[in-house]
């Protein structure tokens, strides 16, 4: 059995200022984001959507998907998920991330069940109306060393290969070394299942084989995926690349927003480059830089009818940056939210200005959720120590010592230490009244006295903590369980780290359950004694 509980976002020391006015009270942040996310605010980014939002890229959008899906597993409930795209009164509801190694950190699943969730909330709100969960694989990224690994059993598993270029466009060679390793580390009774999970990544190269590996977890949901990196979508976004050859649109726009940024003293995320383009070939990603003889690819340099003869021909080979990969996906979907996490939030706080050049609408914003997963054995540990699940987002140190003082018979009274300083110092001084000449001296003296107090409670708590030596090596063991080398759990551990004792399924299942996409506080699941 598993219990779902709440924590308030506030009430944890995760979260700056800014970071909770994107969750809390977003009408703050008028000047860098469209309406505040709410329910009834669907209903006006709908109005805006429709207003902008072509027949014509609805047709081509489905088209592009619909050959996507053709060598995937058929699903009935994907494919007309993508045949009801065509319509005028479709939406969709997005959220996105690298192709990390069977999904990498946790979070890249919260951020799934949460745009499903959230999308099956709006059908029930707007009838009239159907809303389609999105995922937009990162296919063009070329930063493998950020997906090649995965962590799991305080190991990490990593694929080796010597590849470069858009992530998305790596063959699969030594991924079935990985899956063989990796299938060592369960039980027998665990490898049968997981063995079938593994063999749904195929394909021709890494963005066909993870794609028809998210198609077999989340197709009954009603998940549609989508890989930018597709000639047909290319074509369609081929304007704004234009736009940004001949003009640096992008660039001008997000530095005026920076400059407000950090004069609120709010940090920047993402980089902006005078072009916010790259050229892709078959195993690189190559910036396109804007000289005074032109631009340069590589060591190549072309002229600005050079460069736009060749996105006419190959629009497919040009690639937006972070910059401009949020309006290439808000440009070919008819998309009302994106849904992600704090650094992305920071992120599009960036480019409402490029938006609005674009003449896009900016989409509704929300934080996904955030979530612990505390096995039973853990919590048993938890309620055996005291502990509350509240206490363990406390730094080591800090709960520690909380510990101690709450669990010691003969505690150190810090308060009357303090007032017997204090009442120490008025009488010296009242005595000494009438010799100012010695206040220094005084001074000196009890400054000395209040750091030998200082060094006697210190060396009180340290033998204090002695006594309590097992407990608190089982608070570190706990500590490193649930947040790995001082991370949080959902930003480290992989799904399967939870499946010696889950099966796939049921954590996705489990997950699905717990996450409520208007539920703004962190979401705990605790593996409950089913005796209990």
């Amino acid at each position: 059995m598993k219990k779902v509980s709440h924590i308030s976002r506030t009430e944890l020391n995760l979260f700056s200022e800014h970071d909770l006015e994107f969750i809390h009270h977003q009408d703050k942040l008028k000047d860098f984001i469209g309406f505040p996310f709410s329910l009834e605010n669907f209903n006006n980014q709908m109005e805006l959507k429709k207003n902008s939002f072509k027949q014509e890229k609805r047709s081509i959008l489905s088209e592009a998907l619909t050959n996507q899906y053709h060598n995937l597993n058929k699903n009935e409930f994907s494919l007309d998920q993508i045949n009801r795209l065509k319509d005028s009164n479709t939406y969709t509801v997005t959220t996105g991330h690298q192709l990390c190694l069977l999904g990498g950190p946790l979070y890249f699943f919260l951020k799934i069940i949460h745009v499903i969730n959230l999308s099956k909330l709006l059908n029930k709100k707007y009838p009239k109306n159907h809303f389609v969960p999105v995922f937009w694989m990162a296919s063009e990224d070329h930063d493998s060393d950020e997906i090649d690994h995965l962590h799991l059993f305080n190991k990490q598993i990593k694929w080796e290969h010597n590849q470069t270029g858009a992530v998305g466009r790596f063959d699969n060679e030594g991924l079935q070394d990985v899956f063989e390793h990796l299938l060592s580390l369960f039980n027998e009774e665990r490898r049968e299942e997981l063995q079938a999970i593994f063999n749904t990544l195929k394909g021709n190269n890494y963005g066909e084989a993870f794609l028809s590996w998210l198609h077999e977890i989340f197709a009954e949901q009603g998940l549609i995926i989508i890989d930018g990196d597709n000639k047909k979508l290319k074509e369609l976004f081929k304007p704004v690349m234009e736009l940004e050859l001949k003009e640096g649109h992008s660039n001008h726009s997000v530095q005026e927003t920076n400059e407000k940024l950090k004069n609120l003293k709010r940090k920047t995320q993402v980089h902006s480059r005078e072009i916010n383009l790259f050229y892709l070939t078959e195993n690189e990603r190559s910036r396109i830089i804007k000289t005074a003889q032109g631009f340069n690819i590589g060591d190549r340099t072309y002229s600005l009818d050079e460069l736009l003869s060749m996105l006419s021909e190959q629009a497919d080979q040009f690639s937006p940056n972070a910059i401009l990969r949020p309006v290439y996906q808000e440009y070919i979907l008819p998309n009302l939210c994106y849904v992600g996490g704090m650094a992305e939030m920071n992120y599009w706080a960036q480019l409402k200005g490029v938006f609005e050049k674009t003449n896009l609408p900016y989409p509704l914003l929300q934080m996904r959720t955030n979530l612990l997963w505390l096995d039973q054995g853990t919590n048993k540990k938890i309620e055996k120590l005291g502990l509350t699940v509240k206490d363990l987002f406390e730094d080591l140190s800090t709960l520690k010592k909380k510990h101690v003082q709450k669990n010691d018979t003969t505690p150190l009274n810090d308060e009357e230490i303090d007032m017997g300083l204090n009442q120490l110092e008025k009488s010296l001084r009242a005595s000494t009244s009438e010799q100012k000449s010695l206040d220094a001296w005084i001074g000196s003296e009890l400054k000395k006295i209040e750091k030998s107090i200082t060094q006697i409670k210190s060396k009180i708590l340290k033998e204090k903590k002695k006594s309590h030596e097992v407990d608190l090596v089982r608070i570190e063991k706990i500590k490193e369980s649930l947040f790995p080398n001082g991370h949080l759990q959902e930003r480290h551990q992989n799904l399967l780290h939870f499946c010696n004792r889950n099966s796939y399924p049921s954590i996705i299942n489990d997950l699905s359950k717990a996450i409520d996409p208007l539920n703004k506080g962190f979401t705990i699941i605790s593996e409950q004694n089913d005796t209990k």
